[in-house]
């Protein structure tokens, strides 16, 4: 069988599908295009974020069989077309759910007790005390909405710091374990310090933080989000940060990011991103929360055996 690769992967990953009688074909260049004949009778295909798996490119691979993603979203994949194709999509949340968890935790922390601010004004001669004084997370009450594989692993990292964790998700019941309560998003919005989203990117979920979801929050919060940047309203997010209704944010990814993430927008600065990038209570990460030397191995040993188990 032959496993096509379009973007880079970690060795591991290579090695263990060859390991399972895969010939492997690299192209981490060519446009879908611009692909030489001989990439279309693939029975594997290995991908990232390079490019959209849309109902065109699937068309083109008669053969088709498995989808394995090197990450956690599926949102570059035409997912109904796959399933009326019979195709299998794989993905490794599992993979970089440690990673998620633990940078959403730095991003809180340091958004909860100044820290970039503070650093900012120690370099620059200042000492300021009194006015960089922070707060305890143990003594916030933290709001997870969707409890997946992401946001289960950063609710369990919150319980064993015995901080009190609200968790909601549209789609599943009876999941709390711990002292991790399940509950409504009203419950969430009338009684948190923190909120962190932990949803995929589906046209429900596109902009699911907007004006109406800051405003209904009962009072100031600060508000994280590692999962997809369209969930998210930067416009809401800046009014809510004037407004007060947000007293800060700790944003991995953003709106403007290209499909592939490797960058974040073309030619003219956003103004609502310019808004955020102004501001001292914000902190910005170039979605790099699951991208860690250990996660990237995870992923990479993960997605080969859901491969070879999949064929």
């Amino acid at each position: 069988m032959k496993a096509l690769l379009l973007d880079y992967t970690h060795p591991f990953l290579e090695a263990d599908l060859e390991a399972g009688g895969l010939e492997l074909v690299r192209d981490f260049e060519h446009p879908f295009d611009a692909f030489p004949a001989s990439h279309f009778d693939a029975e594997v295909l290995v991908i990232r974020s390079r490019m959209p798996i849309d109902a065109d490119f699937l068309a083109a691979f008669s053969k088709l069989r498995v989808i394995g993603r090197l990450g956690a979203g599926l949102e570059n994949i035409d997912l109904n077309v796959a399933r009326e194709r019979g195709i299998t999509c794989l993905r490794v949340p599992e993979g970089n759910a440690q990673a998620v968890a633990e940078h959403a935790l730095g991003l809180l922390l340091a958004l909860m007790n100044h820290i970039p601010r503070a650093q900012r004004e120690v370099r620059a001669g200042l000492w300021r005390r009194e006015e960089n004084k922070g707060l305890e997370l143990f003594s916030a009450k933290v709001g997870i909405i969707g409890y997946g594989v992401m946001g289960s692993r950063f609710a369990e990292v919150l319980d064993a710091m015995g901080v009190e964790v609200l968790a909601h998700d549209k789609y599943k019941s009876g999941f709390a374990t711990g002292n991790i309560r399940e509950c409504t998003l009203k419950e969430i919005q009338e009684g948190c310090d923190v909120v962190s989203l932990h949803l995929p990117l589906t046209e429900e979920t596109r902009y699911y933080a907007d004006e109406s979801f800051f405003n209904g929050f009962a009072k100031p919060v600060y508000f994280l989000n590692t999962a997809r940047g369209p969930i998210a309203s930067t416009e809401a997010m800046v009014e809510a940060l004037n407004t007060g209704q947000l007293l800060g944010a700790g944003l991995d990814v953003l709106e403007y990011e290209k499909r592939s993430f490797t960058s974040l927008f073309d030619g003219h600065m956003p103004l609502p991103l310019q808004q955020l990038l102004d501001r001292d209570n914000v902190i910005i990460t170039p979605h790099i929360a699951g991208w860690t030397k250990e996660s990237f191995e995870k992923m990479g040993r993960g997605l080969a055996t859901k491969i070879l188990e999949a064929l």
